[in-house]
């Protein structure tokens, strides 16, 4: 079992691997090539001890890994234009750190993003809930909106994987989790070995955001 805790998540066309002192994003070029981007990333709370306290800890890492997240789907995406710039017959340069968003764009894009979330999984179920007529009492309420938060978390998902390109995305996702399994239980990081691993990781993000919204219709109702 290694004694260094890694995540990750998956980008267009490959993975990104993060651990306590580094990140690597792995992305599979069109012509069958792995470009990989490593760069050395020590966490804020690490940096600065005021910063380094039970809630304010976990508040800062949240946003902080929301933005590396973007950064690397940002540098996938690149990669990916490049690659249809190429096959159009388009001059395109092949730098990795050429092209992509502003840190600005990827802090407005995150901000948009977390604040669309919370729109339509926290708002938007309680609105539901009141237009139903069930305000009165906080056990049924909760209940409802609890039930239709979970079910647009749920149906999002599926929705999105019946567009082609969101379900690649799904399958570099299990892909990931299998690579941490194999990681964790000390195997050679080889195709061979990582196959026998099962696709759902314990730390998974989604499955954690589910788990947090079964909670939350039990403890918002109590």
């Amino acid at each position: 079992m290694s004694d260094i805790n890694v995540g990750g998540q998956a980008v267009i066309e490959g993975v990104m691997i993060r651990s306590p002192e580094r990140i690597a994003t792995a992305v599979r070029r069109q012509d069958g090539t792995i470009l990989v981007r490593s760069q050395e990333y020590t966490a804020l709370a690490k940096r600065n001890r005021l910063l380094n306290i039970p809630i304010l800890r976990g508040a800062i890492a949240f946003f902080e890994m929301l933005i590396i997240g973007v950064q690397s789907l940002n540098f996938s995406a690149s990669m990916a234009a490049k690659d249809l710039d190429k096959a159009s017959g388009k001059e395109t340069s092949d730098d990795p750190s050429a092209g992509g968003m502003s840190t600005f764009t990827i802090v407005l894009t995150t901000t948009i993003g977390l604040g669309a979330g919370i729109l339509f999984f926290f708002f938007i179920p309680l609105w539901i809930a009141k237009l139903l007529g069930l305000h009165k009492g906080a056990l049924a309420f909760n209940a409802v909106a609890g039930a239709i938060r979970v079910t647009m978390l749920v149906g999002y998902v599926w929705l999105l994987s019946l567009f082609r390109d969101f379900r690649r995305l799904f399958e570099y996702h299990g892909a990931e989790h299998k690579s941490i399994f194999a990681y964790e239980s000390g195997e050679e990081l080889s195709k061979e070995s990582v196959k026998k691993y099962i696709r759902f990781h314990p730390r998974c993000g989604t499955s954690f955001l589910l788990i947090v919204a079964l909670f939350a219709i039990l403890v918002y109702s109590i």
